[in-house]
Parts: structure tokens; sequence; C-alpha cells
């Protein structure tokens, strides 16, 4: 958006429906072309001055002098919201609530560097010797109830409910009208309360123009966090073998969901290198700190699974990982196999092979916390955890809370908010909005729109 001289990005994410056309797991851009690809497929905004100087160089373009960018308002760490900004000028600054930021650092650090997931820091490509140093981008960090300045335009930050931590939104007073923007948010969260007081600050400023999400603009379903232990602590308290647990990676709500559970039936949370290394990064944030139990916790496992040579030794694994490995609390998986009445096991998808390993007994359990497959490959991936689950009998239980507000509340929202215009946002039936506000724009992609007071 851009006002006067002032130019912004609101969030810079994947679009994973048009990526999906081309892409999967094992069919990757390739590094090796920089942005070519994607600029080729659509994937990403024909726009070089967006980019990094090393990647239009790849292209035989020159990044202009100064940037175009004034920066990047980041609502969360989802990649559907910031992914892109792997590929974005090194210049422009990234302004976010801390706990994203951290997020990003240690998403970064704990996982495999490719050209899509540089978000916090880059390598410059072509990248001829892996052992350069990374260029770390230049985030400007808030608490979410701060004011900016950016240019011409006074930003506020609110902190939001979702099913991340840090997920901000943020309304802009430009010269001549003021702009809100949802991010993802929803009122069902355990912290739907700051949601409520985003939607009542905003409305405090009148906003001219709201982008508003509308991921479940056609979904009036609503299960709350509570909700979910509820039903989870049912069922685990019947299980007398091995329970595991399925949720979003970085979901540490649910991670604490879980850990509460655990703790109520008198069992450890067993949870990956990656859980624990986030963890441990999060609760660098003040507010997090009594949400999330600390990975030295007596009721906090660390699961060290076998790597390369399948011996454990310590060059099997990342320098990150290594730091784990003689922790008192880390535990392989013949212990898991020996104590399954007493753990619950956070494995998600791509870790349920270690079921081998771990052999668990009849009538063990597998709680699936995650949202409903949205695509085809998706349900194909269910289909394989399915059959995994019949193999070593495992009795499949649902039970979720999402993200995103729900139709009701989404009209709540645009109603107490009070904007003069709404464009939706985040959603594949934006023209379901017009039941909810009576002066709605649709904007196609490409499309420029222009507004005035």
């Amino acid at each position: 958006m851009e006002d006067k001289e002032t130019k912004l990005l609101l969030d810079f994410g994947k679009r994973y429906s048009v990526y999906g056309r081309f892409f999967e797991e094992y069919l990757k851009p390739r590094s090796a072309s920089g942005i070519v690809d994607l600029l080729t497929l659509g994937l990403i905004p024909n726009r070089l001055e967006f980019y990094r100087a090393d990647l239009l160089a790849m292209i035989g373009k020159a990044a202009p002098t100064q940037r175009f960018l004034d920066g990047i308002l980041l609502s969360h760490i989802h990649y559907d919201h910031s992914a892109n900004i792997s590929f974005l000028d090194e210049r422009v600054p990234v302004y976010s609530s801390r706990v994203t930021q951290l997020y990003a650092k240690a998403l970064i650090e704990s996982g495999r560097r490719n050209i899509e997931t540089e978000l916090y820091n880059f390598k410059p490509r072509p990248l001829l010797d892996y052992r350069t140093p990374a260029t770390t981008r230049p985030f400007e960090t808030f608490d979410p109830g701060d004011e900016l300045r950016i240019g011409s335009i006074t930003v506020h930050s609110y902190p939001v409910d979702h099913s991340v931590a840090g997920a901000a939104a943020y309304l802009l007073e430009c010269s001549d009208l003021s702009l809100a923007y949802t991010g993802d948010l929803r009122l069902h969260g355990p912290l739907g309360a700051q949601t409520r007081e985003c939607v009542e600050k905003m409305a405090d400023r009148q906003p001219d123009l709201l982008l508003c999400e509308g991921t479940r603009i056609d979904d009036n379903t609503v299960n709350t966090e509570e909700d979910v232990k509820e039903d989870a602590l049912e069922v685990a308290q019947r299980c007398k073998k091995l329970i595991i647990a399925d949720f979003a990676p970085r979901d540490v709500f649910r991670l604490a969901t879980f850990h509460q559970i655990a703790k109520e039936i008198d069992r450890k949370l067993l949870i990956m290198k990656q859980d624990a290394y986030l963890i441990r990064e999060l609760r660098k944030a003040p507010s997090l700190q009594s949400v999330l139990p600390s990975i030295d916790d007596d009721s906090i496992l660390v699961y060290i699974d076998r790597k390369e040579t399948g011996t454990y030794r310590s060059k099997d694994y990342e320098k990150w990982e290594q730091e784990f490995l003689e922790l008192p609390n880390a535990v392989k998986s013949d212990y898991v196999h020996q104590n399954q009445a007493e753990v619950i096991v956070c494995f998600g998808f791509f870790d349920i092979n270690e079921l081998i390993d771990i052999r668990p007994g009849k009538g063990s359990i597998y709680i699936e916390s995650i949202s409903e497959p949205h695509d085809e490959e998706q349900q194909i991936d269910l289909q394989r955890l399915n059959n995994w689950l019949d193999f070593f009998g495992l009795e499949k239980f649902h039970f979720h809370s999402s993200g995103h507000a729900c139709v009701a509340d989404l009209r709540s929202i645009a109603q107490k908010a009070g904007p003069k215009h709404l464009i939706p946002v985040h959603t594949k039936q934006p023209a379901l909005f017009r039941q909810i506000h009576d002066d709605v724009t649709i904007v196609q992609l490409g499309q420029t729109v222009s507004f005035t007071s």
C-alpha cells in the first residue's frame, strides 16, 4: 500500500494454492535459478524492485539505488504470510512483534536452509561456499500495542489471538484516511480477549477501510482450546498405553494444552528436538514464560531419533541438535517402548515412522489435533497416516480448534470495527462478505484500488 511517498507491504506470504499446482515436497523451485522459477510461474509478484540485490543480479538486473519499500508489517510467522520475505530486498525493515522475530530465528536455526526458508537471514546467491556467513535482516520489533511511525504513516499495532503466538493486527493512519488490517485472528482462542480489545481500539479510530481475513467466512462451527483439552483429556484418561498427539508444529498453545493434559494424568510430554529448540527461544519473551514449560522441566522429555549411522553418535546430528543429546531428560525409542503408559508423544506426520522402533502396544491411541485436509495432496497424506495407524492398531481421535474466526465472529468484528469500506483478504469466497458489510470491494490479483477521504 502507498501513501504519499511511503510504500509498505502488509505481509508477504506464499500462495500455497497456486504453488501447489507446480510444486510439492520433492519437486521444489531450483535454488540454483534464484527467483527465476517463481517469477516465471507467477508465484511471486513481477515487481523486481521488491527483491534482494543478489537475486536480481542472477537475472542480470541491478537493484535500485534506494530501496523501493519503506517496510513490511508482518502480522505473524505462518508462511502464507511471511515466506516470500526470504526474497525481499535486504534493506527493507521487517516490523513485527518480538515473538514473531524469535519464531523466525528459531525456524532458520533449527531447520534446513534453502532459498525459500531464509526469512530471518539469508546467504547471498549463488552460494559458492556453504560456510559463507548469513546476512541478518533488519527486524524492527515491538510489543503489540506500540505505536510506530513509518514515513507519512502512523501505525498502531494490536495483539490478537491466533494459532501461533505473537500475532498482531494493524491500524494505519495515513495522510487522508485510515486503514485497518486484521492479519489472521479469532475470538474463540485462549487470547480471544486480546482480539476483542483490538477491535474496540480500531473502532475508536473509526477506520475508513478494513482489510479483513475470511478463511472461515463459510463456516460457523466453534471449538475452543478448552474444548480440545476436555475432549482429549477424556480419552487420554482411559488409555493405558501410548498416547500420540499430533498438532501444528508452531502452535505452542496446543503444545501447552497437551502439556497440561500430561500433568493431569501423571504423564510426561515427549517433544522433538525442534520443539525443544523453539520453546527455548520463545521463552525469551516474558509473555510466553507462563505459557510454555522449560525444556528442563520434570514433566518434559526430549526425543532423540536415530540419524545417519543409527548409532546416536554426535557427528550424525546438526550442530543445533547436538546440545540436546546429553540432556538428562533426553530419551530414545527404547525408553518410550518400555514406558508407554507414562508419556504423551508429540509426533507429526513426518515422525510417524518412529513407531517402528517404539512398537506401540495394544490399546495405544492417536489424537489428531490439526485441521482437516483441504486439498488432494493432504488427502493422500491422510490416507498414508491412516495406513500407519491401522498397521499398528492405534485408535484415532480428532479434536481441533481453528486459528481463524468463524462467520459469526467475522460479522461481529466487521460491525464493531465500523469501517466505511471492507476488502476481503485470505479467503476463497470473498463475495460472502457482502452478507456482513454493506460496502465490500473485491480486489482481483494484480488490481490496484485507490481510496481517498
